[in-house]
């Protein structure tokens, strides 16, 4: 879907095709409650293709376990945050856009996907100071079962500390 559909506001478009999301926008697009979404906007998006988000970490975020004083922002998490942003990717580029938000409610119809498996994960080190972390997925080919393969890594100030491939697909059924 481009950004002239009716379903993105005008002030959504940063170009053609590209467009930024806030909290609200990500609460009615993802299949999540709003108090497990882990990404606070989406910066950049080419619904489809790729994007680039936004998550503000602070010290409340993510305490160790029995550690009161102590901060840690584990890299599970964060791939969980990419698996969501890859989500967006995918979902922004569903047709007709006025269905999704039904499908959710209603619990039927459309199956979400989720990771079905990692390739690659190179974690170079915990996030242990709070900050803004950048986190970005592109969506790197479509593969011949239907699942997609998406790159991507989480970055704080510039540089990496989590990159990735993986693939978004449907859970098997038993």
């Amino acid at each position: 879907m481009t950004a002239e559909g009716h379903r993105w506001e005008r002030h959504r478009t940063l170009a053609d095709g590209v467009l930024a999301l806030d909290a609200e926008d990500l609460r009615q697009l993802l299949p999540v409650s709003k108090d497990r979404i882990l990404i606070d906007r989406v910066l950049s998006l080419q619904p489809g293709d790729m994007a680039i988000a936004q998550k503000a970490v602070s010290g409340g975020d993510v305490p160790r376990v029995g550690e009161k004083s102590s901060f840690v922002f584990p890299s599970t998490t964060a791939m969980s945050a990419l698996e969501q942003l890859a989500l967006v990717v995918i979902l922004s580029a569903v047709e007709p856009p006025s269905t999704i938000p039904k499908v959710w409610t209603a619990g039927a119809g459309l199956k979400i996907p989720r990771i079905v498996e990692i390739e690659t994960l190179e974690v170079d080190s915990e996030m242990v100071v709070p900050g803004i972390l950048h986190l970005r997925a592109h969506l790197a080919r479509e593969l011949e079962d239907g699942n997609s393969l998406f790159e991507g890594g989480v970055s704080v100030g510039g540089v990496d500390f989590i990159r990735s491939r993986w693939v978004m697909g449907q859970v098997p059924e038993k």
